[in-house]
């Protein structure tokens, strides 16, 4: 953790691979499943938030917009 934040990012994608490939070792999905998951990563992965933000544009027409509401 202590190298960086690439490194502390590089290590949450190993280990979310590695939950996986115990979870496929351990039956508890399906090879396909684990496929699937594999060739979409990180799209269904689930061992990480993973969230879309409005553009900033966005963002301030509808603090604008909303300006009286919030106070």
């Amino acid at each position: 953790k202590d190298k960086g934040k690439e490194a502390y990012e590089l290590l949450q994608m190993l280990h979310a691979w590695k939950e996986q490939a115990d979870k496929l070792s351990a039956g508890e999905i399906s090879k396909d499943d684990y496929d699937r998951w594999r060739y979409y990563y990180p799209k269904y992965d689930t061992t990480q938030i993973w969230a879309k933000v409005p553009s900033q544009e966005l963002s301030d027409a509808l603090v604008e917009v909303f300006k009286d509401k919030l106070k």
